[in-house]
């Protein structure tokens, strides 16, 4: 086995997570390339990408496209950092690996099950982990349940999607209705949970065999209105109820490799619910290694390759928003400009202006759709 890879080959879709894993790596002098099924995937500018490549997502094998590529390019590492991506490397890691090494990833039952949040809610119910109460979307006995229980207002949320996307606030029993006739063909593929008022948790972890090996645990306020994405406010600390609950859940999955888990605790009763997994890497990779202290990229590629390597115990640390950052200015306050995400994107200033650039572009298509 490599045991000193010196070229990377990362898979993945996300700009913002690629850019991350590739500045937490830029300094171990790898040459980096990059496969994606996203033509408009900024990091094809990064200073740090040698030669990106692309396949089409429903069409090609993914699997045959990577083997290509390691071959002709002599890759030494075989790095997928999307959720898609991850899943497919572990279906095939036996026969990639004659190839190249490949990431440590779970098993596709276990990882489906942690992707799925309809899944994953029934799983946490059966072993007793915190999870909010839920109902799914053609089951009229189980909605009735639930908002006998919570009441209103329910969050409608789709089974498989990220960042927030597609989540709705449900203020009442006609707009249930409603929902529920627009969907009829599409039951299966929502979930209904209440809305708790409280603050968002994210415990990001390296696992093997189901024990985590490393972990930084961020908080932040709960944005209001139909906005569920995530916040640039990140409070990075310590917390024992997180780390016991999320070790649980991890040990019961068999987990392998990485995941990032959302959480939030109720504002008037301090419990925390864990809400889903996501089993990639995260938009704010980067900051987990500049502001607390974990390179989770290096580590996960070393634990990959059974190298041995030093845990480290991540360190409290502040993250705030540029619009805080831009309050504190005028009002001659202590905030710092690196006390923002925004220091780090200079090291990569072209790539990083470009995937800004198509962030923007894909807020203003939505409120123009929206009208």
């Amino acid at each position: 086995m490599i045991t000193n890879p010196r070229s990377i080959l990362l898979i993945g879709y996300d700009s913002n997570i690629a850019l991350g894993v590739l500045a937490c790596l830029r300094d171990q002098g790898f040459r980096f390339y990059l496969l994606s099924h996203n033509k408009k995937n900024a990091a094809r500018y990064s200073r740090y990408i040698k030669k990106i490549f692309y396949y089409n997502a429903e069409n090609d094998s993914l699997k045959d496209r990577i083997i290509q590529i390691v071959t002709e390019y002599n890759i030494e590492f075989i790095m997928p950092y999307d959720e898609l991506e991850i899943r497919e490397v572990t279906i095939h890691q036996r026969e990639l690996s004659k190839y190249a090494p490949c990431v440590l990833g779970t098993d596709a039952a276990h990882f489906d099950i942690g992707i799925h949040k309809l899944n994953l809610a029934r799983f946490l119910t059966e072993k007793g982990i915190p999870c909010p109460p839920f109902a799914t979307l053609g089951n009229k006995d189980e909605q009735e349940s639930l908002v006998n229980k919570v009441g209103f207002p329910l969050l409608l949320k789709p089974v498989r999607m990220a960042s927030g996307r597609m989540i709705q606030k449900v203020y009442d029993q006609q707009s249930l209705n409603n929902i529920v006739v627009e969907n009829q063909d599409n039951l299966a593929n929502f979930l209904l949970q209440p809305f708790i008022i409280g603050n968002d948790i994210t415990c990001n972890v390296i696992c093997k065999d189901g024990e985590i090996i490393c972990h930084t645990i961020q908080e932040s306020p709960v944005k209001t209105g139909s906005n569920f994405s995530s916040n640039d406010t990140l409070c990075y600390h310590h917390d024992k109820e997180v780390i016991s609950i999320v070790s649980r859940m991890m040990k019961a999955l068999e987990w392998n490799g990485v995941a990032c888990i959302d959480m939030r605790r109720n504002a008037q009763t301090k419990q925390v619910y864990i809400l889903e997994i996501n089993g990639r890497f995260w938009a704010s990779v980067l900051p987990s290694f500049v502001k607390a202290g974990v390179n989770f990229p290096l580590i996960l590629l070393k634990l990959s390759l059974g190298e041995k390597i030093e845990i480290p115990k991540f360190k409290p640390a502040i993250q705030v928003s540029f619009k805080e950052y831009f309050n504190s200015l005028i009002h001659f306050g202590k905030l710092k400009f690196s006390d923002t995400k925004y220091k780090s994107y200079l090291l990569d200033p072209i790539a990083r202006f470009f995937q800004m650039a198509g962030f923007v572009f894909f807020l203003f298509s939505n409120i123009l759709t929206s009208y």
